[in-house]
């Protein structure tokens, strides 16, 4: 059965599509069938997906496939009850065997009005606005089962809008990657109640799915764990004094928040994380991020040839500083498999 899974954070900046994008690498490589989907408008998934094509800067040259906002336009239009899977064309990756994507669109911005509509009529006798309602988690679970995906990764924007609303809840399980300062913490702070009413509202709205006879489709997503990015280190390789304070006070915040307390909270995937919500710790992956997105690769597959990007003079990293590049690669794609550990 396939698995759906999204980072969420409704703080930008902490490599929510980075991560994603370097996740749904290594489980392609691991054998898995792969689908991203790229829930944000903004579709940064969407170009580090397709940058590695010969043509992709050529504004002549269309995108292949089917986007995510013409593959649900027949419900929005109120044509089909529900997405027809084998109608959608998906784009297979050009590097990575078993990887493929339902690209993004910036038209899908147009989107937040028709989920809001639903998220606020679906409770009521309103046939449309419930189909409308369940549309996303259909698409995900039918393409999932059409194409025999093991593993479909939403990314969403940093917002709280009816966007990401309808793609969290349309997920198996979610992680939340931060960063650790003031930020993030309020962020994380915020989340309990986001996600609370969240919640609470789907319930109620899929309560009344069933005497009208509509598949909900919908499993209640669980908390993976959270993920610390983009902090200093020392020469020692140890986290500096100023990011561990706020590390240790968003670990704090998650298990107040959003785990434990009065309200509906989200279920865990692992008991542990109620004592310790991080799975994965990663440190500023410095020049490799800026080069893996001009090559399309995942940061751990950066080649020597490949750093010629980073360079003034055009020529790649030789002796010792390749070095440095192969031992950060390699640290980064550890705590890549600490996340994929924690859903396979």
């Amino acid at each position: 059965m396939t698995k759906i899974v999204s980072l969420y954070n409704n703080k930008g900046g902490v490599a929510k599509t980075t991560t994603l994008f370097n996740m749904s690498v290594l489980l392609s490589q691991r054998g898995k069938k792969v689908l991203l989907v790229d829930c944000d408008p903004q579709c940064n998934c969407t170009e580090l997906f397709f940058c590695s094509s010969e043509d992709f800067e050529d504004p002549e040259v269309p995108l292949p496939g089917t986007s995510i906002y013409e593959a649900l336009r027949p419900r929005f239009d109120g044509d089909a009850s529900r997405v027809d899977a084998q109608k959608v064309s998906l784009s297979e990756s050009s590097l990575y065997d078993n990887l493929f994507i339902l690209r993004g669109d910036i038209n899908f911005s147009r989107a937040e009005q028709y989920f809001s509509n639903a998220i606020a009529q679906a409770v009521t006798e309103s046939i449309h606005d419930k189909n409308t309602y369940a549309v996303m988690s259909r698409l995900l679970r039918d393409l999932g089962a059409y194409h025999g995906f093991d593993y479909i990764l939403c990314d969403v924007g940093p917002s709280a809008g009816s966007i990401t609303r309808m793609t969290i809840l349309s997920c198996d399980g979610i992680f939340v990657p931060t960063a650790p300062d003031r930020f993030s913490f309020q962020a994380v702070q915020g989340m309990g109640a986001i996600m609370g009413e969240w919640l609470q509202r789907h319930e109620m709205i899929t309560s009344t799915f069933a005497p009208y006879g509509i598949d909900a489709s919908f499993s209640t997503p669980a908390f993976y764990g959270a993920i610390v990015n983009n902090y200093k280190i020392h020469k020692v390789g140890k986290m500096k004094g100023s990011y561990l304070k706020w590390e240790a006070m968003i670990r704090d915040s998650f298990i107040e928040n959003l785990l434990s307390g009065d309200g509906r909270k989200l279920q865990v995937s692992n008991p542990e994380l109620m004592k310790n919500p991080f799975v994965a710790s990663i440190r500023d992956v410095g020049p490799t991020a800026p080069v893996a997105q001009i090559v399309g690769k995942a940061i751990f597959d950066i080649a020597q040839k490949d750093t010629a990007h980073a360079t003034p003079s055009g020529d790649f990293y030789r002796g010792s500083v390749w070095a440095g590049w192969v031992e950060r690669m390699a640290e980064y794609k550890r705590q890549i498999e600490s996340i994929v550990e924690a859903i396979v």
